[in-house]
């Protein structure tokens, strides 16, 4: 059988290199996506290097005044380059690197985003198959109810709301096993959205708590974010060079030739060059100040922004840790109400071999506590469940 492990300590390299787990479609879509950005990126860094033109033309003129007819050939080829901008040429590459770069932590994020999705998947998978097979045992449990309720009523022990009442909680739990399995259904057809392997095809390793300032340093949202912080403060300084010098270098040379059509005289051919150094700065711009404020402004907002995320990522981290806490509290709870159970299971069964209580008690005693056993795996899932969120905003140091 096929196996793919998702691990803490390799999933920084599942997530954003190798996503074998996914369906062939979204995974050529995920890489094309990536080879997109790194395109865009190498056409961007050259930017500022200037083209080769190539110009021709053919114009023919008449004069009204001396009767003739000229034809003009021309062809020249032309390239021009700003090879000065005052550090403009230097902050256009890096605002390219920084595009690149933000971009690229997007791309991660969204990879992360779709595995996330597939882990809790299989998560909520484990657990509705966890819920099922405790609904069983409860049906079980309600089927005695009933048959015990049947016996008292016919000895008239009870009257026929209680007879009526074990029957609808049967029902009940009947309908409850119906809408498991209908809802395990839909998170299988859910997880075949994204990969061709089954629920049983992957396994799943625990993840780890994360620390508080892990979380906070390598939080993927603050990643991001503070890339953008790189690429509007790039940004700003890009805008900076566009207000001072810069040197244009511009280079040509051509050909043409002009023939008389009235009186079929071939004209003489020319050809010329040109090489000229232009320098430029703007003198006066009304809007400069407004324009160089609002992009300093940008990156002030952006560092603003990111430390208000901090702390709502601290409250959401302690957040997640409280409700951690109250699973762990819920599990010593279970666990005590086991060895409740267990002892009264070894009493029952003692006075049970003696005639003194019925198998059904027995049963029940034992049914109950198999339902409480599936409480600890659900409740250990549970957890899982709030780890997950945790590790899944966080990228793995590799």
């Amino acid at each position: 059988m096929r196996k793919i492990i998702v691990c803490s300590i390799f999933c920084s390299f599942i997530f954003a290199d190798n996503l074998e787990i996914l369906q062939n479609d979204k995974k050529e879509f995920r890489n094309l996506e990536k080879e997109v950005i790194q395109k865009k990126y190498e056409g961007a860094k050259n930017d500022w290097i200037g083209t080769v033109d190539l110009n021709s033309g053919l114009t023919r003129s008449h004069s009204f005044s001396k009767e003739s007819d000229l034809f003009n050939k021309s062809i020249s080829i032309g390239f021009s380059q700003s090879i000065y901008e005052s550090g403009g040429i230097e902050f256009g590459i890096k605002y390219a690197k920084d595009v690149l770069n933000s971009e690229l932590i997007a791309w991660e994020n969204e990879n992360i985003t779709i595995l996330q999705t597939i882990y809790e998947t299989l998560l909520f998978i484990k657990k509705l198959k966890f819920q099922i097979e405790q609904s069983d045992y409860s049906l079980k449990n309600k089927d005695i109810e009933l048959i015990l309720k049947r016996i008292q009523y016919e000895a008239g022990r009870v009257d026929i709301i209680e007879l009526n009442n074990a029957i609808m909680s049967k029902n009940n739990q009947q309908k409850e096993n119906i809408s498991l399995k209908n809802s395990l259904k839909d998170k299988e057809y859910e997880l075949s959205k994204y990969t061709n392997f089954k629920s049983n095809e992957i396994k799943i390793i625990d993840f780890k708590i994360i620390d508080k300032q892990k979380f906070l340093r390598d939080n993927l949202n603050i990643r991001y974010e503070n890339s953008k912080v790189e690429l509007l403060n790039t940004s700003y300084n890009q805008l900076k060079s566009s207000y001072k010098p810069k040197v244009i270098l511009s280079t040509s040379t051509g050909y043409s030739n002009n023939e008389n059509l009235t009186t079929n005289a071939t004209g003489d051919d020319e050809r010329n060059g040109s090489i000229a150094l232009n320098a430029s700065m703007p003198i006066f711009d009304i809007t400069k100040n407004a324009k160089l404020e609002k992009s300093k402004l940008e990156v002030l907002k952006q560092k603003v922004n990111i430390n208000d995320m901090k702390n709502e990522l601290v409250y959401e981290y302690e957040q997640i840790l409280t409700q951690i806490n109250t699973y762990d509290e819920y599990e010593k709870t279970v666990e005590n109400n086991l060895k409740l159970y267990d002892d009264l299971i070894m009493v029952n069964q003692s006075s049970n071999a003696a005639g003194m209580t019925s198998d059904y008690d027995l049963e029940v005693l034992q049914n109950t506590k198999k339902i409480n056993e599936y409480d600890l795996q659900i409740n250990d899932i549970d957890k899982k469940l709030q780890y997950s969120k945790l590790y899944f905003k966080t990228k793995v140091d590799m």
